[in-house]
This record gives C-alpha cells, structure tokens and sequence, in this order.
C-alpha cells in the first residue's frame, strides 16, 4: 500500500525517507503474507506474486481518489471507505499467514504492525492534506474549547452548553463557505417600515395620515409622498378621500299630484279586443273564469271554442279539453243543487191501511 504524503517544505527528505520505510516494509509484508496464503491454497507461483502487486495497486488508487475527492471538495467517503477495507483484508492476511507459521499472538502482531502503521501513516497524511485543501478555500473548522480536565469535571453541564452554543454560533455565523449565515436577511430602513404600515392599512388611510402629518400640502404633493412609499395614487383621488374634490349636488323638486279621482269603469274601449260586455275574469281562478265566460256567452252548454277566444282576449290561455271538462264539471254541480232545492215528494195513500178513503 502507498499514499501521496503532502508538500513538506521544512524537511522534505526526512518525510520522503520515512514514508518510503513505512511504505516499502507493509508493502514487502503484505505481499509476503498473500504470497503464502495463495500457495497454501495451491495458487501458481507467478500468480501468487501478481495478486501482492494488484492488492498493492488498489491500495494506492484508492488513497489517491481520497486525496484528489478532498482537492476538488468532492465526498472522500467512499475512497475512504475502499481503503479500509483493503486494510482490513491486508490484516487478515498477516494473521493467517502468522497462524501458518505456529508463532502464535506475537507472530500476530508482528505480521499486522507494518499494515496497521502505513494505515495509520497514510490516515494522518490524508488528514493533513484535508486540512490544508480547507484552509486554502476559506473554510474554518470549529475547534474544542480549552476548559481542561477539571472544567470538563466539575462544571460538565455547563462546558456542555457552552460548547453547544459555539457550535450552533459557528454554523449560522457563516464563518466558511459551505456553512453561510442562517439570518442574513438586511436591516429595515425607516421607509421600509413606513411602507409596510401603509401595504397593511390600505391606501384611504394612509392618504389620511399623510395629510394629517403634513397640513399644508395639496392634493399633487401628497400623492407624491405616497409615492415614495409604494402607495400609488392619484391627486384626484386623493381629493375624493380627503373630501375635498367639487361634488355635484342634485335638486329634487316635487311636483304637485293633482287629486285622486274615482275609479273608472272598465268597458269596452280600455279592452278593446275583449268581447262586448264580457265580465272582468282576471282576477278569477282559471275553472271559475271559465264558467263565467261561458254564462256570458249562452250557458254552461257554450262551445269550448268561443270561450277559448274570449278568455284569451284578457290574458287567460288555456285548451278546449279544460274548457270542456270545466263546463261538465259545473253542469253536475248545478244539477245537484237543482236536485237539493226540489221539495220531498209525499207518498201515496194506501188503501188498504185505512188512509185517505176512509175516515
């Protein structure tokens, strides 16, 4: 496994000779181990030797696709993440081939440090990198606050809220790019309130207002101060709010009725078309309107069309079948009330009861 160690200026030998140590002894390890994994499990020689420099190969692709994601401030976890698991298939291997060997847990340790080291090595130099890539594009991170071991001991509570507090300040402060200020809507100015007020009350009372503030102003002048407040109006109509504007005033003379006389009669002439002295039926239902006509007309025995024509003539429409219907109608009720005025009819003497012969 390998790595791209960050610019060091101070002593760039001593960084390249030490990372070249690290690198060259979990290197020589690594490929040991999986060398006699392989050829325990009867893997040709030759391949044996490929798989140590392909797992090497991955390690550092993968470390370097971290690097380069933290550059261009892209999300190295998934590199990240790659690179862990060649670490931990690169530990596993050291113990197999410790166990291979009978050494025991000292042969353990002693297979895995290379690896755990360069891993760790390697972790720091990408931290650093990560750093020095934030820094250069203005980001800050946030740092623990010095209270110590007593302060976090005995006032553990209240170190907690402070710490808390510093958080959510550096978050909204906007203190780098990727974490900009929650609240950084600007200031109001005055004539930002103002016009507000005004949006809420509505046009009319802010022309009230502003003529109350401001006596001397005309109807032209108020309307331009308004202006300035986004409230839009004319001084026309600011001389109709103010009541000030020339209103047309209406006189209403009244005009002498001359004296109710009495009711003429309808006749002929007002219904021209009705027919000669026919009786006024609108006020009637249609059935009583009927039989009305038809008594004027010659009797309940009239024909239905006649009687049609006439009603029609004052507004009353209606069908030869209702006419005739409502005439049969009446001439049944007049028969039965022919029948209830006739006197009872006397019963004949018997003469065999001893009535009316004898005495």
């Amino acid at each position: 496994m390998t790595t791209t160690p960050p610019d060091d200026t101070a002593d760039p030998i001593g960084w390249t000779a030490a990372m070249g140590l690290v690198r060259t002894a979990a290197a020589l390890m690594a490929a040991w181990s999986l060398y006699v994994v392989a050829r325990h499990y009867d893997v040709p020689m030759l391949l044996a030797i490929v798989a140590g420099l392909v797992y090497d190969g991955v390690a550092y692709v993968c470390l370097k696709l971290a690097t380069d994601a933290v550059r261009d401030d892209r999300s190295a976890a998934a590199p990240i993440l790659a690179t862990l698991g060649m670490a931990g298939l690169s530990v596993y291997l050291n113990l197999v081939h410790a166990r291979f060997t009978g050494g025991g847990r000292p042969a353990e340790v002693l297979y895995a440090s290379p690896a755990i080291a360069f891993l760790l090595v390697s972790a720091l130099s990408w931290a650093a990198e990560r750093a020095a890539c934030r820094g250069a594009r203005g980001e800050t991170p946030m740092r623990m606050p010095a209270y110590g071991f007593l302060g976090w001991t005995l006032a553990g509570s209240k170190a907690y809220r402070s710490l808390k507090t510093q958080a959510v300040a550096h978050v909204t402060s906007g203190a780098s790019p990727t974490h900009p200020p929650v609240s950084s809507l600007p200031a109001r100015t005055a004539e930002d309130v103002i016009a507000a007020e005004f949006a809420e009350i509505g046009p009319a009372a802010a022309v009230q207002r502003v003529a109350d503030a401001n006596p001397g102003a005309d109807d032209t002048e108020i309307a331009q101060i308004l202006a300035a407040y986004q409230v839009t109006v004319t001084p026309g109509q600011v001389a109709l709010l103010l009541e000030r504007a020339a209103v047309p005033t209406v006189r209403l003379d009244r005009v002498p009725q001359p004296p109710a006389g009495p009711t003429p009669a309808i006749g002929p002439r007002m219904r021209p078309n009705a027919a000669p002295n026919a009786p006024l039926v609108s006020g009637m239902t249609k059935a009583d309107a009927i039989v009305a006509m038809a008594q004027h007309l010659g009797g309940l025995k009239t024909p239905a069309g006649p009687i049609a024509i006439a009603l029609a003539q004052q507004g009353i429409a209606t069908d030869t079948a209702y006419i005739r219907t409502a005439l049969s109608r009446a001439r049944r009720a007049e028969q039965k009330a022919a029948k209830k005025s006739e006197p009872a009819e006397q019963p004949s003497p018997d003469r065999f009861s001893g009535a009316g012969f004898y005495p």
